[in-house]
C-alpha cells in the first residue's frame, strides 16, 4: 500500500501535537488499514515520544527485524507502550480517554471475525489484541485462556515505569509466552520456512519483508519506520513545511492562516490585542482571529489548506444532521424562543409594589394602626428597559470531535431563538494549535442573518479555556477592532459550550522559572479565575457542559451552579431556557 504525503504529514501533525514539540523527528507513524492516519494512535506516539527515550526504544525495537514472529512482537511492543504512555497522561489529558474509547470501540468492530490465522503465535496475538481493546472500552478483555490474561497483564506496561524499566519488561514478557531470544536475529534454515508457509490477513501478521511496501503490518493497523536510524526521513515534510516551521513566527502565522483562513484583523490590531490579554498565564500565547474565509489561493495545495477544505466538508456533514432532525430542532427553537420573549416582557412591565411613599391605598390603612406597618402607599417601578446582548463560545477542540455536529447544532439553535427575540448575539469558537488561540467568528451582534454561517464549526487542536474566556470577555466590555461591532449592553451573558477540559501544549511560566503543564488542575484553575474576573466585571458566565461525568467536578469548580447539561434534545428548550431566564430574571 502507498501511503500518501497529506497523510504523512498528517500523521506528522498528530505526532508533533502528542509531543509538545513541532521540531521533533518521531521516527514512526501509524495508518489504518485504507492508509489513513490514524489519530488516536499518532497523538500515543508523540506522547511516547515525550514520555520516554525514543532512540532506546527504536534501537529494541529494531531487534525485532527479520526474527520469526517479528510482527507479533511489534504489535505487543506498541501495545505495551500505548498502555504506559496513556497511564503517564490521562490525568493531564482527560480528552484522551475518550479518544481511546472511541478508537478500541472502532477497532473491536474491525476485528470480529478476523480468525484466519494458521499459527498459535497469531491467534495469540489476535487475542490479545482484543482483549486490550475491550480494556481500553473499560471491559473485562474476555479471554478463556488463563495464559492468554497472564500475556495481556504482563505486556501492559504500568504507567509508572521508565524506558529501561519498559524495555526489560517487554523482554521478559516475550522470553516467557514465546520462542523469543533477546538481540538481532541470526538466520537459520527456519527462515525460509516460514517466508514459505506465511500468508497475509487482516491483522497483517506477515512479516515485513514479505511485503513490499516497506510497512510493518501490526496488530492494530500499518507502522512506517526507517529500517536502520530508527527515524523516518522527513525531508517530504520538511519541504512542505519550510515556511511553516514555528522557528520562524511568520512561517507559523502563514500556516495558521491557510489552516482556518483570511486573518479578521490587522496585524497592528492583533498585537494590541495580545498585549492586552496575553500576559500572566498566557504570556507565551499568540492570538489569531478569523472568519474562515478562504485564502484566494486557488492553485495552493498544502497540508493546511487540505485540512481547511476538511473543515469546509465538515460544515456540510453539520447542516445535514441537524436537517435529518430538523423537526424536533425547529419546536425547540420555537419553545425557546417563546420562553425567552415572556420572560423579557415580563421585565419590560410596570410592577406596582408597597412602600413608604407614594399614592396612598385606603384598603390598607388599617395595617398602619393595627401592626405598625407604615407601606401603605402604592410606588410604580418602571420595567427595565435596558438592552440585553450574549456572546456564544463555542469549544472547538479535538476532544469535542465526536460531538461536532451536536455542538453546532445547539449553538445555532440558541442564536436563532435570541435573534427571533431581538436580542444581539455574537457568535465564535477557539481552539488552540502550535502556540496560537484561535477564534473563528460566525456572526456579530447585528447579523442576524449569519446564524447559519454556525454549522461552518469544526475541530482541531487543544484548548486554552482561560485565554478563551479572558479574550471574550474582554471583548464585551472593553475597546474592540475596527472588524467588530462594540457591546454597548447594559447586560451581558456570555454562554460557554464546553466540555471543561482546558488542556494546551504552551506551558505556564511559574515565578521561580519552571514550568507546570496547562492541563487538569492547572487548566482547571487558570479557567475558574478568568470566569471570577468576568462576572467581577459585570459578565454573566454560564456553561453548557458537553462533556463526560468524570468532568463534572471541574465544571462545578470553574463555573459554580451557572451550568446546564443536555442529555435529551427533547430537553433542550427546558434547559437552556432555565439557565438564561434565571440570569435575566436577576437583572
Amino acid at each position: 500500500m502507498k501511503i500518501t504525503d497529506f497523510e504523512k504529514k498528517r500523521a506528522s501533525n498528530l505526532i508533533w501535537n502528542g509531543a509538545h514539540d513541532y521540531s521533533a523527528e518521531v521516527g514512526f507513524r501509524v495508518y489504518d488499514k485504507e492508509g489513513k492516519a490514524d489519530i488516536y494512535w499518532n497523538t500515543i506516539v508523540g506522547i511516547i515520544h515525550r514520555r520516554y527515550d525514543w532512540d532506546s526504544l527504536m534501537d529494541y525495537y529494531n531487534s525485532f527485524d527479520e526474527k520469526i514472529n517479528q510482527s507479533v512482537y511489534q504489535s505487543l511492543f506498541w501495545i505495551g507502550l500505548e498502555n504506559g504512555a496513556f497511564l503517564k497522561e490521562r490525568n493531564l489529558r482527560p480528552a484522551l480517554s475518550d479518544l481511546r474509547r472511541a478508537y478500541a470501540s472502532d477497532a473491536l468492530k474491525l476485528s470480529t471475525g478476523n480468525t484466519d490465522f494458521e499459527d498459535s503465535a497469531g491467534q495469540r496475538l489476535l487475542a490479545i489484541t482484543r482483549g486490550h481493546l475491550r480494556r481500553c472500552m473499560g471491559l473485562d478483555a474476555a479471554l478463556p485462556d488463563q495464559v492468554d490474561i497472564k500475556l495481556l497483564d504482563a505486556i501492559e506496561l504500568p504507567g509508572e515505569l521508565d524506558t529501561k524499566g519498559s524495555i526489560e519488561r517487554i523482554d521478559k514478557t516475550l522470553k516467557t509466552f514465546f520462542p523469543y531470544t533477546s538481540g538481532p536475529h541470526r538466520k537459520t534454515f527456519l527462515d525460509r520456512f516460514y517466508l514459505i508457509t506465511s500468508v497475509p490477513s487482516l491483522f497483517f501478521r506477515k512479516r515485513r519483508s514479505a511485503y513490499d511496501d516497506g510497512l510493518d503490518h501490526l496488530s492494530f493497523g500499518l507502522g512506517e519506520k526507517a529500517v536502520s536510524s530508527g527515524k523516518i526521513d522527513q525531508s517530504h515534510i520538511s519541504v512542505s513545511f519550510a515556511k511553516y516551521t514555528t522557528q520562524t513566527d511568520q512561517g507559523m502565522k502563514e500556516y495558521i492562516r491557510e489552516y482556518f483562513g483570511k486573518a479578521a484583523f490587522t496585524e497592528t490590531e492583533t498585537r494590541d490585542l495580545e498585549k492586552r490579554y496575553c500576559r500572566g498565564n498566557h504570556q507565551d500565547v499568540r492570538l489569531f482571529f478569523t472568519r474562515g474565509e478562504d485564502i484566494g489561493e486557488p492553485g495552493k495545495e498544502s497540508f493546511a489548506t487540505k485540512m481547511h477544505k476538511k473543515a469546509l466538508r465538515q460544515a456540510e456533514i453539520n447542516k445535514k444532521t441537524y436537517k435529518d432532525n430538523e423537526a424536533l430542532n425547529r419546536i425547540q427553537i420555537d419553545k425557546l424562543t417563546e420562553r425567552i420573549r415572556n420572560s423579557l416582557l415580563v421585565r419590560m412591565e410596570d410592577q406596582s409594589i408597597g412602600a413608604r411613599s407614594g399614592r396612598i391605598r385606603p384598603e390598607k390603612v388599617w395595617r398602619a394602626m393595627l401592626l405598625n406597618d407604615d407601606r401603605i402607599f402604592k410606588k410604580t417601578i418602571p420595567g427595565d428597559q435596558g438592552n440585553l446582548s450574549v456572546d456564544l463560545l463555542l469549544d472547538g477542540s479535538t476532544s469535542q470531535v465526536r460531538r461536532t455536529e451536536i455542538v453546532s447544532a445547539q449553538g445555532y439553535m440558541i442564536a436563532e431563538a435570541l435573534s427571533r427575540c431581538d436580542i444581539p448575539v455574537r457568535v465564535a469558537s477557539f481552539c488552540s494549535i502550535s502556540g496560537y488561540t484561535v477564534f473563528t467568528i460566525y456572526r456579530d451582534y447585528s447579523e442576524k442573518d449569519k446564524n447559519t454561517e454556525i454549522f461552518r464549526f469544526s475541530t482541531s487542536g487543544a484548548n486554552r479555556d482561560g485565554i478563551a474566556v479572558r479574550v471574550a470577555a474582554g471583548l464585551m466590555s472593553g475597546p474592540v477592532p475596527s472588524g467588530l461591532e462594540e457591546n454597548h449592553a447594559d447586560h451581558r451573558i456570555l454562554i460557554i459550550l464546553s466540555d471543561a477540559t482546558p488542556n494546551d501544549m504552551i506551558k505556564i511560566r511559574t515565578f521561580d522559572g519552571d514550568y507546570r503543564n496547562y492541563a487538569a488542575e492547572t487548566g482547571v484553575k487558570d479557567t475558574a479565575e478568568e470566569v471570577h474576573q468576568a462576572r467581577l466585571d459585570g459578565i454573566s458566565v454560564l456553561c453548557v457542559f458537553t462533556g463526560e461525568d468524570r468532568a463534572l467536578p471541574d465544571v462545578r469548580r470553574i463555573y459554580g451552579q451557572d451550568f446546564t447539561r443536555i442529555r435529551d434534545l427533547n430537553m433542550f428548550s427546558d434547559a437552556v431556557g432555565s439557565m438564561l431566564l434565571d440570569r435575566i430574571a436577576g437583572y
